[in-house]
């Protein structure tokens, strides 16, 4: 990594700056007293949030925005072809990933915690942040997704913990140097960029081959590929989960609206009660997880489970965005048939029958929407009425006959299906049907979640 003469650098440049891991980058760099600028193709809540730090944010990408400009600082979504990034290249201006300035920032930590995993990374690191924040130990933390209980995405802390989401998805962890790793569950996924399983685990291999070899790795053995990487490695290793094999498994589980209880067991003992606010089995296994960190970190487990009981959730995971005349509009960022399957689920336990649950799914990049079209097809089976609309890009390149339809043909194998190319018609087609007790729950990681305010602004209009 090439990053001399970092510290003599005055003026940063993010391209990118919306994205939730530059923003977080930025917010960092800002606390750290660097003059910290950047650009976007759009608006966003991240991009008026940084202005709201004191950060120059600019709504387009122009060359004239890198005048004067010491470093600049890419996401892995800007193209080379960026006009900014040209400009960077012609003007001979130091230019480094974001993966490598987060590596950075870690790398001024004693106690560095990478989460890493296909599934729960967001969640998991915003229970281990508040978990540290609460015992006093004044952490450091760069989330790729906005937490409710803590600052926001980011945070510089005084004390000598530094957490961080890490970014399988173009291997762009292999930047960090943690010696606390998490890995919470390997699942096939991006595999534009991994292309083959064998390389996805080998990538994941490689992370791990990145903690120091002192440094401890946490894992969740539910996913036969982390069982067999707990199995191998040589770390000090940790393991969790529902697998009756882990050394912390959560038992007596029992679930209501309120979220869920459970005993947590490690190596066959009971040593406590934890209640969660935040619904779903998946959340019991990352709250696990968080447990390890904060039981490594000093803290008692009774004080970690009262900090895990005011924990509310990251934004878009299970966010309640409206209730209105008792239907309630939730709002997740469910992509992958293991995460609608868990969401859908964590639905019906925690609420039961007394909800008619209303699935409305956005499919995310052509090439995920074709490696994993079968998997889609039973991903739904909780839902009682289902909505599909047409892909979000996210800037790939249209793949010919690969549209929302293809996902449409395997969920109706299994279940009934409304399929919706275009989005915006959905709070029409819905909101005279809604009553008492529905709950919708809006599922994707592109724009989906937009059509929320419409729906809830029709339901107010109806009365």
């Amino acid at each position: 990594m090439s990053l001399q003469n970092i510290n003599k650098s005055k003026k940063i440049f993010l391209i990118g700056i919306g994205g939730c891991g530059v923003s977080a980058v930025g917010k960092i760099l800002h606390q750290m007293g660097y003059d910290v600028s950047g650009s976007d193709s759009k608006e966003s809540s991240n991009t008026i949030r940084m202005r709201d730090l004191g950060v120059k944010v600019y709504i387009q990408h122009e060359a004239s925005h890198l005048r004067d400009i010491d470093l600049v600082v890419y996401s892995s979504a800007i193209s080379k072809d960026n006009v900014e990034y040209k400009e960077a290249v012609a003007r001979d201006i130091q230019i480094i990933k974001r993966a490598e300035m987060l590596s950075w920032i870690m790398d001024h930590f004693g106690k560095r915690i990478a989460v890493a995993g296909t599934h729960g990374k967001t969640t998991t690191t915003s229970m281990i942040a508040k978990i540290l924040a609460d015992g006093d130990l004044d952490p450091t933390y760069m989330i790729g997704g906005e937490a409710n209980n803590v600052d926001g995405n980011a945070r510089l802390g005084k004390g000598p913990y530094a957490v961080a989401e890490a970014d399988e998805s173009d291997g762009s962890f292999l930047e960090l140097s943690p010696n606390i790793s998490v890995v919470t569950n390997i699942e096939p996924d991006h595999m534009e960029y991994f292309g083959t399983i064998e390389k996805l685990n080998a990538v994941f291999d490689s992370f791990i081959d990145k903690t120091a070899k002192e440094g401890t790795l946490i894992i969740g053995i539910d996913s036969p590929q982390t069982y067999e990487i707990a199995k191998k490695t040589t770390l000090k290793t940790i393991t969790y989960g529902i697998n009756k094999e882990s050394d912390f498994q959560p038992k007596n589980i029992s679930f209501n609206s309120a979220g869920s209880k459970f005993e947590v067991f490690y190596k066959g003992k009971n040593i406590g009660e934890v209640a969660l606010t935040v619904p779903g089995e998946q959340n019991i296994v990352n709250s696990l997880a968080a447990i390890i960190v904060g039981l490594e970190a000093g803290l008692s487990f009774q004080n970690i489970a009262s900090y895990l009981f005011s924990f509310s959730g990251a934004k878009r995971r299970f966010q309640v965005v409206g209730d209105v005349g008792g239907v309630q509009i939730i709002d997740d960022y469910a992509h992958h048939p293991t995460e609608i399957k868990a969401t859908l689920k964590a639905a019906k336990l925690c609420y039961g029958e007394d909800h008619r649950i209303i699935a409305v799914f956005q499919p995310h990049r052509y090439t995920r929407t074709l490696a994993l079209a079968n998997d889609f097809g039973e991903a739904f089976n909780d839902a009682d009425l289902i909505f599909l609309t047409d892909v979000y890009s996210a800037g790939e390149a249209p793949i010919k006959n690969v549209n929302g339809r293809l996902i449409a043909n395997e969920v109706e194998k299994h279940k009934d299906v409304i399929y919706v190319p275009r989005k915006e018609k959905i709070p029409d087609m819905m909101v005279k049907n809604l009553k008492k007790n529905d709950m919708v729950i809006i599922m994707g990681a592109g724009d989906i979640n937009t059509i929320a305010k419409e729906i809830i602004s029709r339901l107010k209009i109806r009365g």
